[in-house]
């Protein structure tokens, strides 16, 4: 279903994207208590860059994994939560569903052969 390859890149833009929430979490914690002291916290040039290089994996693996749902689990309630939840269920979905598969696919099944039965279509007149 995926190549190896692939998945190498989508386990790396899963940790990137862990590394770019917490340095995200650590970057308000600051601009939280400077603000509290009375201080203006402007972040550097290099570290706006550094998290808007580490998020095009982030959108990466956010794509990916919405298009790994619509095409293989579209009918599970997983759906919501990408909707409520975007990029941070995305990490989650990506280590259940595809990485460790500890869940199972809502939209797959086991296609067994019939041996003796026919299927019929009907057409219209």
């Amino acid at each position: 279903m995926i190549s190896e390859k692939l998945l190498k890149i989508l386990k790396v833009c899963f940790w990137l994207n862990i590394m770019t929430f917490i340095g995200i979490i650590i970057l308000n914690i600051v601009t939280i208590f400077s603000a509290i002291n009375g201080e203006i916290y402007q972040p550097d040039l290099f570290l706006i860059i550094l998290i808007g290089i580490l998020e095009l994996p982030v959108f990466f693996l956010f794509g990916y994994s919405i298009y790994f749902f619509y095409k293989y689990d579209k009918y599970s309630k997983t759906g919501i939560y990408f909707l409520f939840f975007h990029l941070l269920y995305a990490n989650i979905y990506f280590y259940k569903v595809i990485w460790k598969r500890k869940r199972e696919l809502i939209n797959s099944y086991k296609s067994e052969q019939v041996l003796g039965n026919k299927i019929f279509i009907e057409t219209e007149e």
